[in-house]
C-alpha cells in the first residue's frame, strides 16, 4: 500500500487502515520474539477501546479495495490481520460465527468451495484456531473445486480433512443419482425392456407352441368350413330359400360331427394339427358336395 493509497484508505476507513498499517509493520520486520511482543501490545491497545474490534471488522470491506490483492505476500498478511482482529479479548481462537463472516469477506472470489466450506463449518462446535485459519488459505490456493491437488498425506488440520471427506460423499452421491437417472431414461426410451406383469412366470417357448396350435386349428376349421359355406350359398341361389333348411341341417350336422371327430384322432390316426388331418377335412367336404349332387 503506497502513501497515496494509505491516505485514501485512512479517509475511507481510518480505524481499519491504521490498525492494518501497524500490524503490517510489526510482522514484516524484526525478530519473531519482538513481533510477538509487539502484537500483544497492539492487541491490548485495541481492546483498551471498547467496541474497537467490531468497528475495525466492520470497516474491512472498505479496506479491501486499497489492498493489492495480486501481491500474494501482502494478501497473506492482510488475511492474518483479519484473524487478529476477529479474536475476542484474551482469546487465541475465533468463534465459528465470526470466522465464517470473515471468510465470506476476504475469500470471496478467491476460493471456489467457499460456500460449501462455510456451510460445513457452521455446524462445527469448536472455535477456529490460527493454524486452521492459515491452512485454509493454502488449501484454497492448491486444491481445485473437484478436490484435485489435495494430498491426504499432507499435514492438514482435522477440520479440513473432515470437509474433504464430506465433499467426496457429496460427489459420490451426485454421481450415483446421475447414473440412476440415466438408467431410468434408457428404460423409458426402450419400452420393450420394461417387465410386464407375470412376465417372469411365463415360458416363452410354451407360449410359442400355444400360438402355433391355435393358428393350426384356425386354419383347419377354415379349410373345412369354407367349401360348405360356398355350397350353401350356391344351393340357395340355384334352388331357392326353401331348400336352405336342409342344407343348413346338413351343414350343422356335418360341422358338429367334424368337431367331435377333431377332439379325437381322425380315421387315419392323425393329430388335429397334422397335414393328414387337413387332407381328411377336405375329403369330407367334397363327399358332402357329391352326396348333394351340387354342380360346380
Amino acid at each position: 500500500m503506497g502513501s497515496g493509497g494509505f491516505a485514501a484508505a485512512v479517509a475511507a476507513c481510518p480505524s481499519a487502515a491504521e490498525a492494518f498499517l501497524k500490524y503490517y509493520g510489526i510482522v514484516s520486520g524484526g525478530t519473531s520474539a519482538e513481533s510477538r511482543q509487539a502484537l500483544v501490545e497492539l492487541s491490548l491497545a485495541i481492546d483498551g477501546i471498547e467496541g474497537m474490534r467490531d468497528v475495525i471488522f466492520a470497516d474491512i470491506p472498505k479496506l479491501i479495495p486499497f489492498i493489492d490483492l495480486e501481491d500474494m505476500s501482502l494478501f497473506s498478511c492482510f488475511y492474518d490481520f483479519v484473524f487478529f482482529i476477529c479474536r475476542e479479548k484474551g482469546q487465541k481462537s475465533v468463534t465459528i460465527q465470526r470466522a465464517v463472516a470473515a471468510w465470506r469477506i476476504v475469500l470471496s472470489g478467491r476460493f471456489r468451495l467457499l460456500d460449501r466450506w462455510c456451510n460445513f463449518v457452521e455446524y462445527q462446535r469448536h472455535n477456529i484456531s490460527e493454524d486452521t485459519w492459515q491452512q485454509l488459505l493454502a488449501f484454497s490456493r492448491c486444491v481445485n473445486e473437484d478436490l484435485e491437488g489435495y494430498d491426504p498425506r499432507g499435514a492438514w488440520p482435522v477440520l479440513i480433512d473432515d470437509f474433504v471427506e464430506q465433499m467426496h460423499r457429496i460427489y459420490h452421491s451426485t454421481d450415483c443419482s446421475s447414473a440412476m437417472e440415466s438408467q431410468c431414461n434408457i428404460s423409458s426410451t426402450l419400452k420393450g425392456l420394461d417387465p410386464q406383469p407375470g412376465s417372469k412366470r411365463k415360458c416363452p417357448h410354451l407360449k410359442s407352441n400355444e400360438e402355433d396350435v391355435e393358428l393350426s386349428d384356425s386354419f383347419t376349421r377354415s379349410v373345412h368350413l369354407t367349401p360348405i359355406k360356398r355350397l350353401k350359398e350356391s344351393h340357395d341361389a340355384r334352388y331357392g330359400a326353401g331348400e336352405s333348411a336342409k342344407t343348413t341341417h346338413f351343414s350343422n350336422s356335418s360341422s358338429g360331427g367334424y368337431h367331435e371327430d377333431m377332439n379325437l384322432h381322425n380315421s387315419r390316426g392323425c393329430l388335429q394339427n397334422s397335414p393328414c388331418n387337413v387332407e381328411d377335412a377336405l375329403s369330407k367336404g367334397f363327399e358332402g358336395c357329391i352326396s348333394m349332387k351340387c354342380p360346380f
